[in-house]
């Protein structure tokens, strides 16, 4: 795969990801939290906090996205950087699956890292064709 289509759909799939946690902020919160009973403050909270973590893989979507137009070597470095942040936020939900009574969907948790591996992956390819064109 090439950065530029690798770039493309990472972003239009945290694109549909952000707006699925806006749109079903409320839902996500009373569910994922069931077990902790929150009371109509712990619901309101933790759905706007769902909709800035929304808005969020909304804003990575449009900066990855608009990136797929860079050479290769230069999409390489944002795909690197995406690679990274998708690890560290996959590894957070991991995290919370194995401390505490909440359960990240698992499906979700497997699909982003093989998105992660995905971009490194294809990151590197393109910094080594890169650096032997060079």
């Amino acid at each position: 795969m090439t950065t530029k289509n690798v770039l493309a759909a990472i972003g239009v799939l945290l694109g549909l990801q952000g707006i699925g946690m806006f749109v079903g902020a409320e839902s996500i919160t009373t569910e994922a939290f069931a077990v902790w009973q929150p009371d109509a403050t712990g619901v309101k909270i933790g759905t706007m906090l769902h909709q800035a973590m929304g808005a969020t893989c909304i804003m990575v979507a449009i900066i990855l996205f608009f990136a797929r137009d860079l050479k290769p070597v230069d999409g390489a470095k944002v795909l690197t950087g995406a690679a990274i942040g998708i690890a560290v936020t996959t590894a957070h939900g991991f995290y919370n699956m194995l401390t505490t009574e909440v359960q990240p969907p698992l499906p979700l948790l497997i699909f982003m890292s093989v998105l992660a591996v995905v971009a490194f992956v294809t990151a590197t390819k393109a910094k080594n064709a890169g650096a032997e064109a060079a």
